[in-house]
């Protein structure tokens, strides 16, 4: 393990030491400080006030965090100096705080006024600089500083650590919370939408409703609705926000003409990062100075109702995953929402239309009258509650469908919807032979000419749905609690190994006895190999769960693939293989996840040198196109057949019985790099002969996501 402080270690030199009794109280406060913060800002805030004041001796404790955007490092809480300004930014270059951001280490500093870094500032004494990682992610950096030089001692490094710790583990919670409320606020804004849809029948009304909400959802500066004409195979511009100086309202396309167009005629949605540079824009559209642009087709079914687009001229806006998937869940919506108003505003000549698209609705429907009465019931309702419509029509819905124990929850549904209030609710309901079913229920009023005539009321069966995720939950949580009991029993120890290994490596080397270097670089090695199968083991449950984060950064390609030779140098040269590495210096910068790419290379690598001997090793990065990044990693090795290929990145599978027990390993690296890959917007192909070798080729976008 390497030493705590690269500037020598830290000496004690506090002439008054607080009583233990202080500082173990101290240190408990700011444990339950940070255990109880909800928020980053009350995380930072706890961590301050824990450290600071005369049980620990500190005369200035900070917490800043890392601006994404600028590389900033931002005063997010402090406690000794009055004066420090409000949103203290330090940019990247400058200060001590920044070297633990550079390393991931702790840097002491005993005289401040002798490093070149320093900006004069309160303190002339000593400090402290601790990095604090959420996530595996460097997050900031906690600045602790004492008025004396040489103040703190080892005892206050392993403090410091340790509050540092728990505040990165606090703040990545902080931000998972933040990302599942935000999750959260986004659902309920789409099923506000959708209920403030189904409760609107005229069309203009709706098309215009359509639009606005969508905008609002998607946080774009423009958009545009437009409506599929059947008999003339063309989509019209029904409804517009913010496009070019003139209303493009009527504006006609055919089918495959511009954006709207193309999506109409494949039915599939569509990304266009440049609308300029894209080949296939309208010439109608060449004037407009939009940038990135997201459409997606209405459809019922196979049914075509039209097409909605969505641009901005901001040059930074690019459309994403969760845009497209939100613009997935509100689309086919929106769409039922546009046919149900134009079936009414055609009135009788598409009644019989209307009738047929209720009745083949796989969601069970009734309809009330303002009396509570039911008007009409689809066949997914009487197949779902055994009653015929005869049965149910002028009956009260509530009387039929609901127990004793939900017959008043139930009453006030009714009535909230009736008016003209959204309902939504997860409860029971009774069938007709008393048994019960779990449902998803919406209630929208029904209003005609802005008065309310009714109501509508859909129940979906989510019995089997909820059975699933009590059932996933349960394996999830079981899963979790086993991985966090295995991690951290065995990684204390392999840490505790590792660690001594290091130490013990230094002190044989100042002795003069390289001779017992071999045998601790052996301990280090294998403790190292089985802290890796725990960390693939978590990765691999992260991935499954969708937790896993990919963090983004600009870097330059040739240093990575140096460091990536580097370290797994040691296991090419164990089976006498040789690497090469070409095309590294000429591959330019990249931007991606840099520690996941690192891992990706290292399991490809890895690969390539257990299964082969004597042999060449070659790591070749090269351009594919303008966006697209390749690192072929070549081997001479054992290779295999297609039937061996395609098991290959399966979790836990090695290519056969014979080969994982002559070769060893789990059959995780490649799994995992697979799916590293598809996250980061790539992907993994291979290629191989028996006996002739296996060439893994990884795919990336340079500019990803």
């Amino acid at each position: 393990m390497k030493r705590a402080t690269p500037k020598g270690r830290a000496r004690a030199r506090k002439p008054r030491r607080p009583a233990a009794a202080s500082r173990q109280e101290a240190l408990l406060r700011l444990s339950t400080g940070i255990a109880e913060a909800e928020s980053e800002t009350d995380v930072c805030r706890a961590v301050v006030v824990g450290l600071y004041g005369e049980a620990l001796g500190y005369d200035f404790v900070a917490v800043l965090l890392v601006d994404q955007a600028s590389g900033d490092r931002v005063l997010v809480a402090s406690e000794g100096w009055k004066q420090a300004p409000s949103g203290l930014r330090i940019r990247p270059g400058q200060g001590l705080s920044e070297r633990p951001l550079l390393d991931g280490r702790i840097h002491y500093t005993p005289r401040v006024t002798e490093e070149t870094r320093y900006l004069p500032t309160r303190n002339e004494g000593s400090e402290v600089d601790v990095p604090i990682l959420a996530n595996r992610e460097l997050v900031g950096v906690l600045v602790v500083e004492s008025n004396r030089p040489d103040a703190f001692d080892d005892g206050d490094l392993k403090i410091l650590a340790a509050a540092a710790n728990q505040a990165g583990i606090a703040i990545g919670r902080a931000r998972l919370l933040r990302a599942e409320r935000a999750r959260a606020d986004e659902q309920e804004a789409l099923r506000a939408t959708m209920a403030d849809l189904a409760g609107r029948l005229d069309l203009s009304t709706v098309l215009t409703a359509v639009l606005e909400r969508a905008v609002r959802l998607l946080g774009v500066s423009h958009g545009e609705l437009a409506i599929y004409d059947a008999a003339a195979e063309e989509l019209e511009i029904v409804a517009s926000h913010n496009i070019g100086r003139k209303a493009t309202t009527g504006t006609r396309m055919k089918l495959g003409e511009g954006a709207m167009g193309h999506v109409a005629r494949t039915h599939e949605p569509l990304l266009i990062p440049s609308y300029h540079a894209w080949s296939g824009r309208s010439p109608q559209y060449a004037a407009v100075d939009f940038h990135a642009v997201m459409v997606a087709p209405l459809l019922i079914g196979g049914h075509l109702v039209g097409a909605i687009a969505f641009m901005d001229r901001d040059p930074a806006r690019q459309f994403g995953a969760d845009d497209l998937r939100l613009l997935n869940l509100f689309a086919p919506q929106a769409a039922i929402a546009i046919e149900n108003a134009r079936l009414f505003t055609a009135a009788q000549q598409q009644r019989q239309y209307f009738q047929e698209l209720v009745a083949n609705n796989p969601v069970a429907i009734a309809t009330l009258d303002l009396a509570e009465n039911v008007v009409s019931c689809n066949p997914a309702f009487e197949s779902m509650y055994g009653y015929t419509q005869a049965e149910v029509v002028g009956r009260k819905l509530d009387d039929l469908i609901t127990t004793e124990a939900t017959r008043q929850e139930a009453m006030a549904y009714t009535q909230q919807a009736l008016s003209h209030q959204r309902v939504k609710m997860i409860s029971q309901r009774r069938r007709k032979d008393g048994t019960l079913v779990d449902i998803e229920g919406l209630g929208v009023s029904v209003v005609v000419d802005g008065t309310p005539v009714g109501a509508m009321a859909l129940y979906h069966d989510i019995t089997e749905l909820l059975k699933a995720r009590r059932e996933a939950e349960e394996a999830s949580r079981a899963k979790s609690q086993f991985l966090a009991s295995v991690s951290h029993e065995l990684r204390t120890p392999l840490n505790a190994i590792i660690g001594y290994s290091e130490l013990l490596e230094e002190e044989v080397e100042e002795l003069g006895v390289p001779q017992l270097g071999g045998d601790l670089e052996r301990i280090e090695a294998s403790g190292r190999l089985l802290l890796s199968l725990i960390n693939d083991i978590l990765d691999l449950s992260k991935i499954e769960a969708g937790k896993m984060e990919i963090f983004v950064e600009d870097f330059p390609v040739a240093p990575l693939v140096k460091d990536v030779t580097a370290m797994v140098g040691p296991l090419v040269e164990k089976r006498a293989n040789r690497l090469v590495v070409e095309g590294a210096a000429e591959a330019g910068d990249l931007r991606a996840d840099r520690t996941k790419l690192t891992q990706m290379l290292l399991n490809l690598l890895s690969n390539a040198s257990k299964f082969t001997e004597n042999g060449t090793i070659t790591l070749g990065v090269r351009k594919n196109g303008a966006d697209r990044v390749e690192f072929v990693v070549r081997d001479t090795g054992i290779g295999m057949t297609e039937e061996q290929m395609g098991k290959l990145f399966q979790s836990f599978s090695q290519a056969e019985v014979s080969t994982a027990s002559r070769y060893g390993g789990t059959g995780l690296g490649l799994a995992i790099t697979k799916k590293f890959s598809e996250l980061m917007g790539g992907g993994v192909t291979v290629e191989s002969v028996p006996g002739a070798g296996s060439t893994f080729i990884l795919t990336l976008p340079v500019r990803g996501s």
